[in-house]
């Protein structure tokens, strides 16, 4: 592609000529990586459907390609790999890791995918599926990530209702526990379980929340601006939820 040949070139000229840019390695860009995996997580949750934002989702997935593209042109110079060896590895691991697309095995869900992706990455690196899990990852990300991998021990629920059973459940034990230490326990159960409820749903947990939160900030917002030593608060946040739905 022409377009990607010209970015390359692009980046390192970035590289060679800007001030900024020069400076930067893998450490110094480490955080900039985080920030702007987070800012396409909140893009994305700002799509919506009757006036999707997929403009801002564009951009935010340039700048994390410029990230990708900085850290595989700063290996490079220091003679490891370029961004055409990270572009073949991916390529491999992606042929290796889809036999029933590009190879004879034959499977019929998305399920049976999963399954079969962390076999073949069991076989090719690790003694157990929940050795790459990083301990440096989101909680929430590092919870969806574990229980995904269960699934394939049969650690998992058969469907939804069950799923929201258990939460419910933890619900109950949370309200039952007397001592700070166990409600503190119980509270971690209850979160790991609507994590694993957002996966029945097919819905990203970081991404709901995000949601979420941003309604909330929207709201108190509209609070924040309308609301005086008078008034009834109830009253103005049901007025600020009917308001924005519009």
């Amino acid at each position: 592609m022409n377009e990607f040949d010209e970015l390359v070139g692009i980046v390192k000229k970035l590289r060679e000529e800007c001030p900024w840019d020069m400076e930067q390695t893998h450490e110094s860009l480490s955080r900039h990586l985080i920030e702007e995996a987070y800012e396409l997580l909140d893009a994305l949750a700002s799509i919506q459907k009757e006036d999707s934002n997929y403009v801002q989702v564009k951009d935010e997935l340039g700048d994390l390609l410029l990230q990708i593209l900085l850290h595989s042109k700063i290996a490079e110079e220091n003679n490891h790999f370029a961004i055409v060896d990270v572009i073949d590895s991916l390529k491999s691991k992606l042929i290796e890791r889809h036999p029933h697309v590009f190879g004879d095995v034959k499977l019929d869900s998305a399920e049976e995918v999963e399954k079969q992706w962390e076999t073949i990455k069991q076989k090719d690196n690790s003694q157990s599926i929940f050795d790459d899990i990083n301990s440096k990852l989101p909680s929430i990300t590092r919870a969806f990530k574990t229980q995904r991998k269960a699934k394939k021990l049969n650690l998992s629920y058969a469907d939804y209702e069950e799923a929201l059973s258990d939460l419910l459940s933890e619900v109950k034990e949370l309200e039952e526990a007397k001592k700070l230490e166990d409600r503190k326990s119980e509270i971690g159960d209850v979160l790991f379980s609507i994590i694993n409820v957002c996966r029945y749903l097919e819905a990203d947990p970081e991404i709901q929340l995000n949601k979420s939160t941003k309604r909330f900030i929207e709201r108190a917002q509209y609070v924040e601006k309308y609301i005086d030593k008078d008034s009834d608060i109830d009253k103005l946040w049901q007025e600020a939820k009917k308001t924005l739905e519009k």
